[in-house]
């Protein structure tokens, strides 16, 4: 006839215990040791896709990542001057149609005049005057607007003719074309002179 198995000493269920209780730990240890070379993948995955392909940067100043800049294709352009005292002032309006935010290069824009396909000539110079504050981000449906003063025309065609002409700005790489409505060139005070396009920064507000 077999003896019933001994049980085990106090010493032995300690021991089992403690041998329990770390396998637990390991297994825990695991599991999060798995989740966070997860974690780490994901992220590297996510600063990849924002890299060169998105042109994503970090802002200044902060840990947060910049929206790619804006392109062309998200933003719908307009342009509104009337007369003043002789020239020609208002602003282009840039606005953001599409469904994310994006980036609005810094600096001023290099402003052009076109007309029936022609450039009517004109010196840049920087506009100094009152205005929005900068504006860096453009969500969707926000603006920023590009202050512009037109004056000394002299050329063809004169002053007092309508014509829409269209004011190409040019941000670095985003160049966006802003269709004006029916407006007059400036009038010609000192003919022989060169006209002038007084140009502002993109605000975030007119």
């Amino acid at each position: 006839m077999l003896a019933p198995p001994r049980p085990p000493s106090h010493d032995e269920l300690e021991a089992l215990i403690k041998e329990a209780r770390a396998r637990q730990l390991r297994r825990r240890l695991l599991g999060a040791a798995g989740v966070a070379i997860a974690s780490a993948v994901a992220l590297s995955a996510y600063a990849f896709t924002l890299g060169d392909g998105g042109r994503a940067s970090p802002v200044s100043g902060s840990g947060r990542v910049a929206p790619p800049e804006c392109r062309a294709s998200q933003l719908s352009a307009t342009a509104a001057l009337n007369g003043a005292t002789g020239s020609m002032a208002g602003f282009a309006t840039l606005t953001n149609t599409s469904l994310t935010t994006c980036s609005m290069p810094a600096g001023l824009p290099r402003v052009d005049i076109f007309w029936r396909g022609e450039q009517m000539p004109a010196r840049q110079k920087e506009f100094t005057g009152s205005g929005g504050g900068p504006i860096h981000m453009l969500a969707p449906g926000r603006a920023a607007f590009v202050h512009l003063d037109w004056s000394e025309w002299c050329g063809t065609p004169s002053a007092g003719t309508v014509i829409r002409p269209t004011f190409k700005l040019r941000f670095g790489g985003l160049v966006a074309a802003a269709p004006a409505r029916q407006m007059t060139p400036p009038r010609c005070d000192l003919p022989g002179t060169i006209s002038t396009i007084f140009v502002g920064p993109a605000a975030s507000s007119a």
